[in-house]
C-alpha cells in the first residue's frame, strides 16, 4: 500500500476514507497504515499526535523503530511475521517519542489481498497508570503491614480473620495462612472471654453502640501455645464497599512491668547525669507557672532555681525575643502536642523541646521542657546557610558591594557581638563597601577613601601582604581620628586581614573591631581566611564583569558611530543623542535599567542605514519618492540585524524600530500612535529630532536652539509626545538659565 489514505491498492478509497474519519474523531485513538515490510505509509492526524512526529517524521520507519527502546527488547520474535502472514496481532507498548512515554495498544490487522496491513494504536495510559496505582498502593499496603511493631488483625462481622501480619504471627504464633478465615474466638481470645466478646459484636451491628472503639484497653489473650500474654488493644469498625470489618492494633505488654521498674531505676540515674551536663529541664503546673529548674547549664547561665521556680512562664520571659514564640509552644504542649523552638540566651543558643505532663489517668497536668546548648551547631548552619547565600551570590553576578555584605553578615553571625568591616583596595586607598553599618565614628572616618598611614600601623602592614594582624590599638602610632573613633567605640582589638588576588596583589581587606583584649581562635581563623577567599572570588569576578561590560558599550557604540564614516555631515550625531538621551531619561526618573537600554538603543538607532546605497544616503538633495521608501525601511533593516544579539534586551531593539514612529500615528514602519509607540522610543525621538535641527548640514544651517525648541513645540502632540517635549523644553530652558547664555548648537551641552 503506498500513498495517502485514497490511494491504497487493493482497499476501496471510500472504506480507508471512513476508517482515517472514524480515528479522526477518536481521541486517543490512531491508525497506521503499513507496506509490505512494515513501514508507515500514512497515518492519521490522531495517530501522529500519539506519536508526537509529523508524518515526515513516521513515514518509512518500521513499526518497531515507533516503540521505546526498552520495550523492543521484549518484543516476540515472530510477532511481525505472524502479522505478515496474515494473522491480527496485538501487543501492549510504550511509543518512542518526543515527552514522556505513552502507552499503547497495538492492533495489527493484515489487509486481504494486500500485503501491507493496518495498524490501529489506543492510548492506554490511564489504564496503565490506574494499574500501576493500584499495585503501588498494594505494595505499600503489605509494607506496612510487614515493618509493623504491633499486630494488625482485621476480622469482619461474622469474627472472620481477614488480615493477621507478621507482628501478629510473632506475637500469637499462628501464621497468616493458619490464622486466615478463621474466628478470631478461636486463636486469641481466652475461652472464659468467648461469650463477651461475641456480645460486644451483636450489641455494635445492632445499635451502633461499642465499649472499645477509638479506646485503648489492656487485656489478656491467649497464644497458640495456650500461653497467656498481656496485651495492649486499640479496635475500630470500618465500612469497605458496603461491609463492615473491624480492624485491631495490638501491642504487646510483655516485660511492661519490668520495664516500668527499670525505667524508674533508669530515671534517677538519668536525673544525677542531667545535672552534670550542658542542659537545663524545667516543669510548669496547667497554669504554665514553674515547679521544677534543673541543669548543669544553670551554673554557666547564672540562673538561680530558687528565684524563677513559683514564677510564670509568661514572667520569666517577659521582653525576651522568643517571648511569644515560647509562650505558644507551652500552650500547645497543654494541649498535648510536641513542639521545639530555638532560645538565644546572651551567647548561647538553646533548643527547647516542650512536652505535655501527664498524670496517672493520661491527662495533661502541666508541660516538661528539655533545652540543650546548640549553640556550636546553629552557628554552623547559620555559616552554611550564608556561604550558600555567597556563593549564589557570585554565581549569579548580584552586584559587589551585595555580596561583600553576605560576608560581612557571615562574620557578624560567628563573631558574636563583633562590627565586621569590608574595605576594598584601589591604588593603594581603602574604599569602604557601601551599605555597611559601622558606629558613627567609624562611619565618619570611612565616608571617603582612606590611607592606610592615616589610619593606623597596623594597617600599613595588612597593606604589605601581612598576614593575619591582630592590634591592641595601644601606644602604637598617633592619634588619628580612626584611633580616636575605635577607642570611643571601646574597641580593645583589631583583628586585620588582606585579601589577595590570585597573583599576589592585595585587593581588599576584612576588619573586625572586638571590644575583648583577644585574639581569634583556630575556628575563628578558618573562617576568616575562607570569607577572604570568597571575597577574592567576589572582586576578581567583578572585575572581569566590568571588563566585559565596558568592552559590550565600546562595541555597540562602534557600531553606532561607524556609520558617521559614510555621512560625514553626521558626525558627532551618536555621542550627542546618546548623552541628550540620558540628561532626559534622569529628569523623568527613568530606572538604571530603561537608562541602560536607552543608551544602547541610541547608540544603533540608525544602524539599519547601512544597507543603503551610497547615492541615496550620500544624495546632496532631498531623494525621490522610491529612494524615500528605500529610506524608511532602515528601523526594520537595524531591527533584524541586531534582533539576535543577546547582549540587546527587548527595549533596546524597540528604539531602533520605534523611534521613526509619530504620536499622531503618521509615522513608520508600523504607523503606531500615542502610548502605543514604546516609552524609550518616544524619548528617543524627542532628542533626535532636537539634534537634526541644531546640526548643519549641506542643504540647511544649524538652527539655534531657541528655534529648534520651538520647532519641538510646533510638533508636539503631532509628530513627538507632548509630555516628554514640555519636558525636554523645561530642560533646556532651567540650563540656559544657570549658564546664562543659550546655545547655538549641540556641541556646547554634550
Amino acid at each position: 500500500m503506498t500513498g495517502g489514505p485514497d490511494s491504497q491498492p487493493g482497499v476501496p478509497p471510500e472504506l480507508l476514507s471512513s476508517l482515517f474519519g472514524h480515528f479522526e474523531r477518536q481521541p486517543g485513538s490512531g491508525l497506521l497504515t503499513l507496506d509490505a515490510q512494515g513501514r508507515v505509509l500514512w497515518a492519521s492526524a490522531n495517530g501522529l499526535s500519539l506519536l508526537s512526529a509529523p508524518l515526515e517524521g513516521v513515514r518509512g520507519r518500521t513499526l518497531e523503530s515507533l516503540l521505546h527502546e526498552d520495550d523492543r527488547l521484549g518484543l516476540p520474535r515472530d510477532f511481525m511475521q505472524r502479522s505478515r502472514a496474515g494473522h491480527t496481532t496485538r501487543l501492549e507498548s510504550r511509543l518512542d517519542r518526543s515527552g514522556a512515554p505513552l502507552w499503547c495498544e497495538i492492533t495489527v490487522l493484515p489487509v486481504q489481498g494486500e500485503s501491507g496491513a493496518l495498524t490501529l494504536l489506543q492510548d492506554i495510559s490511564p489504564r496503565r497508570a490506574a494499574e500501576y496505582q493500584a499495585r503501588s498502593l498494594e505494595a505499600r499496603r503489605q509494607a506496612l503491614l510487614d515493618i509493623a511493631l504491633d499486630a494488625i488483625i482485621t476480622i469482619d462481622r461474622h469474627g472472620r480473620v481477614m488480615v493477621w501480619n507478621r507482628a501478629a504471627t510473632r506475637i500469637f504464633g499462628y501464621s497468616e495462612k493458619e490464622a486466615v478465615n478463621r474466628p478470631l474466638t478461636e486463636l486469641i481470645v481466652p475461652p472464659q472471654s468467648h461469650a463477651g466478646h461475641l456480645r460486644g459484636m451483636t450489641r455494635h451491628q445492632q445499635t451502633g453502640e461499642t465499649r472499645v472503639s477509638g479506646r485503648r484497653i489492656e487485656i489478656v489473650a491467649r497464644r497458640k501455645d495456650g500461653s497467656a500474654v498481656e496485651v495492649e488493644m486499640t479496635m475500630s469498625p470500618v465500612w469497605i464497599e458496603e461491609q463492615l470489618y473491624y480492624t485491631a492494633f495490638i501491642h504487646d505488654l510483655t516485660g511492661h512491668r519490668q520495664a516500668q521498674v527499670q525505667l524508674r531505676e533508669q530515671s534517677e540515674h538519668l536525673s544525677l547525669a542531667h545535672d552534670q551536663l550542658p542542659t537545663l529541664s524545667w516543669t510548669t503546673d496547667r497554669d504554665l507557672t514553674v515547679t521544677m529548674l534543673r541543669g548543669g547549664a544553670l551554673a554557666g547561665l547564672n540562673l538561680e532555681p530558687s528565684v524563677l521556680v513559683g514564677r510564670t512562664i509568661a514572667g520569666v520571659l517577659s521582653g525576651v525575643a522568643q517571648e511569644q514564640e515560647a509562650l505558644e509552644a507551652h500552650r500547645e504542649a497543654l494541649e498535648g502536642r510536641r513542639s521545639r523552638y530555638l532560645h538565644r540566651f546572651l551567647e548561647q543558643v538553646f533548643e527547647v523541646h516542650i512536652s505535655p505532663l501527664q498524670g496517672a489517668a493520661g491527662e495533661v497536668t502541666g508541660t516538661v521542657a528539655l533545652a540543650t546548648d546548640v549553640t556550636e551547631q546553629h552557628r554552623e548552619q547559620v555559616s552554611e546557610r550564608y556561604r550558600a547565600r555567597v556563593l549564589r551570590s557570585i554565581a549569579i553576578g548580584e552586584p559587589l558591594p551585595g555580596t561583600l555584605n553576605l560576608i560581612a553578615e557571615l562574620l557578624t553571625q560567628q563573631t558574636n557581638r563583633t562590627t565586621v568591616q569590608l574595605l576594598t583596595v584601589h591604588g593603594g586607598w581603602l574604599r569602604a563597601v557601601p551599605g555597611q553599618t559601622l558606629p558613627p565614628g567609624l562611619q565618619a572616618v570611612f565616608s571617603r577613601p582612606a590611607r592606610p598611614e592615616d589610619l593606623h600601623p597596623a594597617w600599613v602592614r595588612v597593606l604589605n601582604g601581612q598576614d593575619l594582624t591582630v592590634s591592641g590599638l595601644g601606644d602604637e602610632g598617633g592619634w588619628t581620628p580612626f584611633r580616636l573613633a575605635a577607642t570611643q567605640l571601646g574597641v580593645r582589638s583589631l583583628w586585620l586581614l588582606p585579601v589577595l588576588s590570585r597573583t599576589g596583589e592585595v585587593i581588599g581587606v576584612i576588619a573586625l573591631y572586638r571590644a575583648a583584649p583577644d585574639v581569634p581562635s583556630a575556628r575563628l581563623v578558618d573562617l576568616i581566611e575562607h570569607s577572604a577567599q570568597l571575597m577574592m572570588v567576589a572582586v576578581e569576578q567583578d572585575q572581569y564583569l566590568q571588563t566585559i561590560l565596558r568592552t559590550r558599550e565600546e562595541t555597540l557604540r562602534t557600531l553606532g558611530v561607524a556609520l558617521e564614516f559614510r555621512d560625514y555631515e553626521t558626525k558627532g550625531h551618536t555621542d550627542r543623542v546618546v548623552a541628550l538621551s540620558l540628561e532626559l531619561a534622569g529628569r523623568l526618573g527613568l530606572s538604571a535599567t530603561q537608562k541602560e537600554e536607552l543608551r544602547h538603543g541610541a547608540y544603533l538607532h540608525d544602524l539599519g542605514k547601512i544597507a543603503i546605497p551610497d547615492q541615496i544616503l550620500l544624495k546632496p538633495g532631498k531623494p525621490d519618492a522610491a529612494e524615500w521608501e528605500i529610506i524608511r525601511q532602515h528601523p526594520v533593516v537595524g531591527y533584524e540585524m541586531l534582533r539576535h544579539t543577546p547582549a540587546l534586551g527587548a527595549a533596546s531593539l524597540e528604539v531602533v524600530l520605534r523611534h521613526h514612529e509619530h504620536w499622531n500615528g503618521g509615522g513608520y514602519p508600523g504607523g503606531l500612535a500615542g502610548t502605543d509607540i514604546p516609552l524609550l522610543a518616544r524619548v528617543f525621538a524627542v532628542v533626535d529630532t532636537f539634534d537634526a535641527l541644531t546640526s548643519a548640514r549641506p542643504y540647511k544651517r544649524a538652527w539655534t536652539e531657541a528655534d529648534a525648541l520651538a520647532e519641538l513645540a510646533r510638533m508636539a502632540g503631532g509628530v513627538l509626545d507632548p509630555h516628554l517635549v514640555e519636558v525636554f523644553t523645561a530642560w533646556r530652558a532651567e540650563r540656559a538659565g544657570q549658564t546664562g547664555r543659550a546655545e547655538d548648537s549641540v556641541d556646547g551641552h554634550v
